[in-house]
């Protein structure tokens, strides 16, 4: 079997730098940071340019993705199987909760979130679908990883409570970025009975738990969901 194809992994990780979303990337900086000599550099980003994944700032001279990955995105999205069955339940599952929805499915750099469903009330709030948040620190991330299908070196909950997320068949967290939220999630599964991925809903701590118990009504609404989603999968749950 051959192996991977250099000027493709280099480009990836290109993209994967300018993803971070920190700033934009000079050529130096770029070349720096990936640890290549700066005429490679220039030509995997001229490249990626001419391409449409990649644009650069006509007065500063520094780079940024590309409109072009919005584009095929979207297509990932619009033709991700699981995301496409999951719409209509997680979006009555929000309806019936008042709190957002996420579906995630298992991802390189922890969970993707393919779907989200904002909370009924008027606060802020911001899309989150196309972002991706850490396994070890979360509801999805713990049934994912409580169910196999965590990500291979990234950080991941304590043995104990992923036993624990596995025998339940479901978890609680608080959301690590908002402050005072908390989330319950349970797994979604395949026609092989395999974790492909996992929904959760998420709302301020007093709506989600009560004594510090999550609140039996949502962790029956998620799970519901769940089951819902892997049946259309082709999962056959008791």
């Amino acid at each position: 079997m051959s192996g991977p194809i250099q000027s493709l992994t280099r480009a990836a990780a290109a993209l994967r730098l300018l993803a971070t979303g920190e700033r934009e990337f000079g050529l130096s900086d770029t070349a720096s940071l990936l640890g290549l000599p700066k005429g490679t550099a220039y030509g995997i980003l001229h490249t990626l340019q001419q391409e449409g994944l990649v644009e650069r700032d006509v007065e500063s001279g520094r780079y940024r993705l590309g409109p072009e990955l919005v584009r095929l995105g979207s297509s990932y999205l619009r033709t991700h199987e699981l995301r496409t069955r999951a719409l209509a339940w997680a979006d009555d599952l929000g309806r019936v909760t008042g709190e957002a929805v996420r579906v995630g499915v298992p991802h390189r750099s922890g969970v993707l979130i393919v779907h989200h469903v904002f909370r009924s009330d008027t606060t802020r709030q911001v899309l989150e679908t196309g972002s991706v948040e850490p396994v070890g620190e979360t509801a999805l991330g713990a049934v994912l990883d409580a169910h196999g299908a965590g990500t291979p070196g990234m950080p991941t909950a304590p043995r104990e409570v992923l036993h624990a997320v596995r025998e339940r068949g479901w978890a609680c967290a608080p959301d690590p970025v908002q402050d005072g939220m908390v989330s319950i999630a349970a797994p979604i599964r395949d026609r092989h009975g395999v974790t492909v991925a996992a929904v959760s809903v998420t709302g301020f701590a007093a709506c989600v738990r009560k004594n510090a118990r999550a609140r039996e009504p949502l962790v029956s609404a998620v799970r519901t969901c769940a089951r819902a989603i892997s049946h259309d999968l082709g999962a056959d749950h008791p």
